[in-house]
């Protein structure tokens, strides 16, 4: 058994690694919505439990689930954003999936919504755009996407009958899609985790999804403000070509671009940190910044996995390590207060100074501007009188 489970951990990759540490400290939700007379089963995670009336919610692509933003959810709500990766529901027609998108929506109890839709997600958030529109989404993102599905119709080999193939020859055709040839480390680490990803994939989820997307259809008009949407662009090569996803910004003719060098078909996952960053840089432009208080107050998912029962002592002597350095950082910043407070009497006292001095030399320059006008009238004085002597002299001698 020992030798089967070091197999294991050796064929995980290392973003595996990372998740199974996710998964221990974030429940997975799930939230059936009736739509159409179909019922339709949601799975999500919510970085941040419903604490928050605004969030960003992530939709993944045709291969994918509700899995693969763990890392932005990670990183996201150590800032204080709630974040919700949400997998979707088999469906057969748009119209379907827009109702149960809105009643999902609706279920989280969110008065303001940013989208992030990667690959065919970025799609169907353009389509429920097309369909609804809903007050409540303030922002969108988009990654790897398309607004035509015509590009897609070479997976629909087999005449239509994609609900007719077998699990293991649908899920060989959602592999293929994957790059086939060598491809830098961080890609290849996405690409790994996204093949393990496809492997837990229902047979009903990959079949709707390839007969959804192998059907040719178009984005229509949008009624957004374009200044509220970014487009994150990959510079290296992917499944969609850039001339296709290109054609997203004629949706949003005044939207932002912004780019990541290496990314790949899975950018989230092969370069979290860069589209993070991103992500943030796109939320604080609509004006959503949580406060410190509010990020140091919320509880943050752990990424680190936890240790064995004999490592408990270690970690006991850490907490009273940490107990002690925490009383060493709050005596440092109470002497920072201190000084702080004591620089700003200073700061006000010298500014009482400045305006006494200001005060004593605007009084000096009255009293001196009061003495040059007497001098001034005095003078005129002395020259009038001499002029009336002048006068009476004149007057004499004639």
């Amino acid at each position: 058994m020992s030798n089967k489970k070091k197999k294991q951990e050796e064929k995980q990759s290392k973003i595996s690694k990372i998740f199974e540490s996710f998964v221990g400290e974030v429940a997975l939700n799930t939230i059936s919505i009736h739509a159409d007379k179909e019922e339709g089963v949601w799975k999500y995670y919510d970085s941040l439990g419903g604490s928050n009336d605004e969030a960003l919610l992530c939709l993944h692509g045709v291969p994918g689930s509700c899995d693969v933003f763990f890392q932005q959810l990670l990183s996201l709500s150590s800032r204080g954003y709630r974040v919700v990766s949400a997998q979707y529901p088999p469906f057969w027609s748009y119209r379907t999936f827009c109702r149960s998108f809105k009643e999902f929506l609706s279920s989280l109890e969110l008065e303001k919504i940013h989208l992030f839709g990667l690959g065919y997600g970025g799609f169907l958030i353009m389509k429920y755009l097309e369909k609804e529109k809903d007050q409540r989404i303030k922002s969108v993102v988009l990654c790897n996407t398309f607004v035509s599905t015509l590009f897609f119709s070479r997976l629909n080999t087999c005449g239509g009958m994609i609900t007719w193939a077998p699990e293991f020859w649908l899920k060989r055709k959602l592999l293929k899609t994957f790059p086939q040839k060598e491809v830098l480390v961080p890609i290849a680490e996405g690409l790994d985790f996204m093949v393990e990803v496809v492997e837990k994939m229902t047979y009903e989820d990959i079949s709707s999804r390839l007969t959804m997307i192998s059907t040719e259809t178009t984005i229509g008009e949008i009624d957004f403000d374009p200044q509220f949407v970014t487009i994150i662009d990959p510079t290296d090569k992917g499944y969609v070509p850039r001339k296709v996803r290109r054609k997203v910004a004629t949706k949003f003719p005044d939207c932002k671009f912004a780019q990541v060098k290496i990314g790949g078909d899975f950018p989230q996952l092969s370069n979290p940190q860069e589209v993070n960053m991103h992500l943030i840089i796109h939320l604080r432009n609509t004006g959503w910044d949580p406060d410190q208080e509010t990020r140091l107050n919320q509880k943050i998912p752990k990424s680190l996995p936890k240790k064995s029962k004999s490592k408990k002592k270690k970690k006991k002597s850490k907490k009273h390590k940490k107990k002690k350095k925490s009383k060493k950082v709050k005596e440092t910043e109470q002497e920072e207060e201190k000084k702080e407070i004591k620089e700003n009497e200073n700061e006000k006292e010298k500014e009482k100074e400045k305006k006494k001095e200001e005060e004593e030399e605007e009084e000096e320059e009255e009293e001196e501007e009061e003495e040059e006008e007497e001098e001034s009238k005095e003078k005129n004085e002395g020259g009038k009188t001499l002029k009336v002597k002048n006068k009476n002299d004149q007057e004499e001698n004639n």
